[in-house]
C-alpha cells in the first residue's frame, strides 16, 4: 500500500508540474478549476483524474480500448506474463521505414 501511495505522490507532483508548464504556455492564464463540491467524497486518486480530465490531459477510454482491455484482464495470468515477456524481449531488427524504403527501390 506505501508504494502505492508513493505513485500517487510522485503523480501529483508530476501533474503540478504539467499544470505550471501549461499555464506557461498558454500564456498563465488560469487553468480549468474543478469545484470543490464536484471532488467532494472522492479518493485522491479519483480527484486526480478528475482534475486531469478537466484539464484534457487524459479522457475515458473508447468503447474498444475498454474492450481490449476487458479482454486483457480476462486472460489467465501466465498468459499474460508471456505475452508481456515476449514482448520485453524482442529481437532488434531493420525499422519498418527501413525495409519500405528498401522495397520500393
Amino acid at each position: 500500500m506505501a508504494g502505492a501511495q508513493v505513485r500517487l505522490k510522485e503523480l501529483e507532483t508530476r501533474v503540478t508540474w504539467l499544470e505550471r508548464t501549461v499555464r506557461e504556455l498558454r500564456g498563465n492564464r488560469q487553468l480549468t478549476s474543478v469545484r470543490e463540491d464536484e471532488t467532494e467524497g472522492l479518493s485522491e486518486r479519483e480527484r486526480l483524474l478528475t482534475r486531469l480530465k478537466a484539464e484534457g490531459l487524459i479522457r475515458d477510454l473508447t468503447p474498444q480500448e475498454r474492450a481490449s482491455a476487458e479482454r486483457w484482464r480476462a486472460l489467465p495470468e501466465e498468459e499474460k506474463k508471456a505475452i508481456i515477456h515476449e514482448m520485453q524481449n524482442l529481437k532488434p531488427g531493420p525499422m519498418l521505414s527501413d525495409i519500405i524504403i528498401q522495397n520500393r527501390r
